[in-house]
């Protein structure tokens, strides 16, 4: 079985995704067992599955909509060994809400962000509680709802048609914090993020908010959630 660091799983923006991501397992781990069965949602190229199978020896059970990520992700499998392993599986959007099962952990990583009704929301936060065993833990990486900046470049730069979606914020939390018996967030990101393509300069930027700005449920690039049933 071929290794697979974490930074080559996350693929994008690794400067400030993967110190969230990072932290996410950090703090997971500890409460998943060894054989896990692990449910992902929004699985992609598959990159992230293959990293939990070879790291922490998990069993995955993955749905994405597109069959161009199945095929790329079943790819990718092969390419690790772990063909047969990883559980690549189909869903129309609409479905994903009545995906059952029992799993010790579910992993979504900007999901929740392309939601922009508060009553959907709730319904995937149900539903999320629902396919897990007791004691069973989310890792959930989203994008937050950010600063000023964020804002203007995610609505007049990038024209991004989520930008006034359902972003992480205090609001999300409490909804949380409403279903799940455990949950611990860390944010990340006020300026940093937009120094990515500049990595040490990013993680620079990083440290000095982190002392003198921290980011916050109302002010983060990115929110790396667990929380425990």
């Amino acid at each position: 079985m071929t290794s697979l660091s974490l930074n080559e799983a996350i693929e994008w923006r690794i400067p400030i995704w993967g110190p969230a991501v990072s932290s996410a397992f950090k703090r997971a781990v500890p409460f998943i067992p060894p054989n896990a069965k692990v449910l992902e949602i929004g699985y992609n190229t598959g990159m992230m599955s293959c990293h939990m199978a070879v790291q922490y020896g998990w069993h995955i059970v993955g749905y994405d909509i597109t069959d161009s990520s199945r095929l790329k992700a079943e790819e990718n499998a092969r390419r690790y060994g772990l063909k047969g392993i990883i559980d690549f599986r189909l869903c129309s959007p609409n479905a994903t809400l009545s995906i059952k099962g029992l799993y010790d952990a579910v992993f979504i990583k900007s999901v929740l962000y392309h939601i922009s009704d508060k009553e959907i929301y709730r319904k995937w936060l149900d539903w999320l509680y629902s396919v897990l065993k007791d004691g069973g833990v989310i890792i959930a990486i989203e994008n937050g709802k950010g600063g000023m900046l964020d804002r203007f470049y995610r609505k007049i730069i990038k024209r991004s048609r989520w930008a006034n979606f359902l972003l992480f914020d205090r609001w999300t939390e409490k909804e949380f914090q409403q279903r799940f018996r455990k949950v611990d967030v860390r944010y990340f990101g006020r300026f940093s993020q937009f120094f990515t393509f500049l990595p040490k300069v990013c993680w620079l930027i990083r440290m000095l908010e982190d002392k003198f700005c921290p980011p916050s449920a109302d002010n983060c690039f990115i929110a790396s959630i667990i929380a425990r049933k």
